[in-house]
């Protein structure tokens, strides 16, 4: 089962392309780097409350809408489960 993070990246793509905006123009759209735009949408990056609501108002969604496809989790995040932190033995975790 894919991760929080990779959730939201795949929503982020989903609306990106379904605007047909690349990575690039995005990122330019934002003020971001095209490489960041990736990493979000690979489920690598953390971002902020603040980046969050950017690549909403660009994409014209409720920040809402980004978080669709994430479903209720059945237990508490482990600490730094979300920041890509790799434990030994987790196998869902994000590297």
């Amino acid at each position: 089962m894919p991760s929080a993070l990779v959730w939201f990246g795949r929503q982020l793509k989903k609306l990106r392309e379904a605007r047909h905006l690349s990575q690039e123009r995005l990122g330019e759209l934002c003020e971001f780097n095209r490489h960041y735009i990736g990493r979000i949408e690979r489920g690598e990056r953390v971002i902020s409350f603040e980046s969050m609501m950017r690549i909403a108002y660009v994409l014209k969604v409720k920040p809402a809408e980004l978080f669709k496809q994430i479903s209720v989790p059945d237990r508490m995040p482990k600490k730094g489960e979300y920041k890509g932190e790799k434990r030994i033995g987790d196998k869902n975790a994000v590297t």
